[in-house]
């Protein structure tokens, strides 16, 4: 179970642009929304074989004002050795072009979880660390002060 009194009510996150927090932003109608290619292993990472068992997902993760998690879209490409780079990457511009005029810049958000496929998605506390972990694959993680710098 979760300590809860180091968890911030809201995490900013800063906007770094070609980076990993590059496609977050506020839409005219004042939804936030991270956007963001990432893979899984559901089995562990299986050795020399690793592209036939990861997963790679595209995400867009949508808020309300408030920052309170709405929705979660995905779209499951397929397997690393099965998938096109470009393709992920073309498809999450698709995803975010249906968005009202979007203005790129830094959010604030409540951590959160979500389920995709089975699988835990979303900004994750993790109270060994008592940080929050972008999931699955921890590509980015926050740590107080909760300044919206995230950490590698």
């Amino acid at each position: 179970m979760t300590n809860q009194t180091w968890i911030p009510k809201i995490l900013p996150i800063m906007r770094e642009e070609d980076y990993h927090t590059h496609y977050i932003s506020t839409t005219k109608n004042k939804t936030q929304f991270f956007g963001y290619q990432t893979f899984v292993f559901p089995d562990g990472f299986p050795g020399s074989d690793w592209k036939k068992s990861r997963k790679e997902y595209v995400i867009l993760h949508l808020f309300d004002d408030q920052g309170n998690h709405i929705k979660t879209e995905h779209w499951f490409a397929g397997t690393t050795d099965q998938i096109n780079p470009e393709e992920l990457a073309h498809k999450l511009h698709e995803m975010i072009n249906e968005l009202e005029e979007v203005t790129f810049q830094d959010i604030a958000v409540v951590p959160f979880s979500t389920e995709v496929d089975g699988i835990q998605f979303g900004l994750i506390p993790n109270d060994d660390d008592e940080s929050i972990s972008l999931q699955p694959s921890s590509t980015i993680a926050f740590y107080a002060p909760w300044d919206g710098e995230y950490y590698t």
